[in-house]
């Protein structure tokens, strides 16, 4: 999902008008929910250092004596071109992007296509092609990384920047608490050896996921190598000369697989560990990373702690996320690339991502069905969130959106069609985000409905799914992650936070049975239950009447 545009604030690089806050109003625009409102997750103070001063247990009151909350910060959320994310408030934040369409089971791993092109020429590997020799290559990396030898790691890589670069990205994967890593051989692919880098972090993904390689390989069972200066050192029959994701016969990356990971991208890695947290970022952006991760820490605390409250059983292997990893860019060119190849297109308007990753057990999930084993969320730090002297409320807002997105991403069974289509309502998973982000905060929520609403026309209906809702435009797209947290939160306050949770949790499993999911969490047919939240809408918002 995307974390949607934000208003009020500059954006990611994009002057933004004014923000106009409206009048305060007394009455709350929900009736009380059954159960108490969950506090704000206490806030200790923020540890001296160089990064700046202490944290307040509370958002800074900064704003006119009119405005007693934070002051709004725009959505997130921009489209994804095959799946969709969330903008919230309300300058975008992707929710359910999730990388993969078609999968592929390839010597033992699923590869996941974004969109349609050219199927690649795959051969397995045979005893005279090395196969059994990649094994054992393969193996030794693990051996390695495990023995945490660093000169292991790198023999079978070809002396020169393919070494060196291999050296940097075992520095940075020792820096990662790993519950599985191994590296696994797969076919041989338009030329190229595809590699399974099979992983899963610590207290964060459920099961293991795959990130693949594309290996240029010279082998003593192929024969001499054509040029004796890249052959073979002393005492290693195979060397991999080149590093990099799956290509297609063009040299263009193919775009799926995961690649490039953070510590691909990087050189130098910076990683900081909280309980089911792991937020990293380039060596260069520590002091950002080092400021906002213990923010980080307690969004992930708010969120989990939400869930273990309201969220239903888990169903067999189905349950949701442990924790979450998080990676902070200010480069929005690394950012549009990081898991996915070459990059996809900016989104001025998206701030943050979370892309659900399919778990390398395939076999685990029903038939025809996704297994998610974790999410990876990205944030651009050059964003009001992390810019404005409200940052602790903004860094606060964008984690519980996309940690959110990451909860319930593993409930995913299908990752629908190639339009987007056939995965849960785009109103049902930003909404889910922005009900998290604003979770205690009724009277923020109030003041953000009024603000976003103002200019936007509001037709009484609940936001629709690709193109119209993650609109191009700004205000639009802010009106629709605003109005579909709106709902969610509308229908606690009739019906209880567990029916939210409830409801949510069946769109991601079964997206087909939306309507028959809606009456089950408010005993009314959707329509019903529309009108209802409408004219709830145009009661809190005088403008929309």
């Amino acid at each position: 999902m995307t974390y949607p545009p934000q208003s009020g604030v500059s954006g990611a690089g994009q002057p933004v008008p004014p923000y106009q806050q409206p009048p305060y109003q007394q009455q709350p625009p929900y009736p009380q929910a059954p159960h108490p409102q969950q506090q704000p997750y206490p806030q200790p103070p923020y540890p001296q250092g160089p990064s700046g001063p202490g944290l307040p247990q509370q958002y800074p009151q900064q704003f006119p004596p009119h405005f007693p909350q934070q002051q709004p910060f725009p959505p997130y959320g921009a489209p994804q071109p095959v799946r969709r994310g969330g903008a919230g408030r309300k300058l975008a934040c992707a929710g359910v992007v999730l990388v993969v369409l078609l999968g592929v089971v390839a010597g033992g791993a699923v590869l996941l296509h974004v969109a349609r092109q050219r199927a690649p020429v795959r051969q397995p590997l045979s005893s005279s092609g090395g196969g059994g020799a990649w094994e054992k290559v393969t193996a030794g990396l693990t051996a390695a990384l495990a023995a945490k030898d660093e000169e292991a790691f790198v023999k079978p890589f070809a002396a020169g920047a393919t070494k060196e670069k291999q050296r940097l990205v075992f520095r940075n994967l020792v820096k990662i608490p790993w519950e599985t890593a191994r590296w696994e051989p797969g076919l041989t692919m338009d030329g190229q050896l595809t590699v399974d880098f099979v992983h899963q972090v610590k207290g964060v993904d459920n099961f293991p996921i795959t990130e693949q390689y594309g290996w240029k390989v010279l082998s003593a069972a192929s024969g001499p190598s054509p040029d004796p200066m890249a052959g073979p050192p002393p005492g290693v029959d195979e060397v991999v000369t080149e590093v990099g994701g799956v290509k297609d016969d063009r040299g263009k990356d193919a775009g799926f697989g995961y690649y490039p990971a953070p510590w691909d991208a990087y050189d130098e890695l910076a990683v900081q560990v909280r309980d089911h947290l792991v937020v990293m970022s380039d060596k260069g952006q520590a002091a950002e990373l080092n400021r906002d991760v213990d923010v980080l820490a307690r969004a992930a605390a708010d969120d989990l702690a939400a869930w273990q409250k309201y969220g239903p059983a888990p169903t067999g292997d189905r349950k949701g996320a442990s924790g979450f990893f998080v990676v902070l860019e200010k480069n929005r060119d690394v950012y549009n690339k990081l898991y996915r190849g070459d990059g996809k297109p900016n989104d001025s308007l998206e701030a943050g991502v979370n892309m659900p990753m399919q778990a390398a057990q395939g076999p685990k999930a029903g038939d025809g069905e996704l297994l998610i084993g974790g999410s990876r969320i990205v944030m651009d730090t050059t964003g009001s969130r992390f810019t404005s002297d409200q940052w602790q409320g903004g860094v606060t807002d964008i984690g519980r959106h996309e940690m959110a997105h990451a909860i319930v991403a593993p409930l995913l069974t299908t990752s629908g069609g190639f339009d987007g289509s056939g995965g849960p309502r785009d109103w049902v998973s930003e909404g889910f985000a922005e009900y998290m982000a604003l979770r205690g905060k009724d009277s923020l929520a109030r003041d953000e409905l009024n603000a976003y609403l103002k200019d936007v026309p509001f037709d009484g209906q609940l936001p629709g799914n690709g193109d119209e809702f993650y609109a191009s435009d700004a205000d639009r797209r802010t009106a629709n992650y605003t109005l579909s947290g709106d709902a969610l939160r509308f229908m606690a306050s009739k019906y209880g936070d567990a029916k939210v949770f409830a409801f949510v949790a069946a769109q991601y499993g079964q997206p087909k049975e939306y309507e028959q999911q809606v009456t089950a969490a408010t005993g009314q047919p959707l329509a019903q239950f529309q009108a209802a939240w409408a004219a709830h809408v145009r009661s809190a918002v005088p403008a929309r009447r």
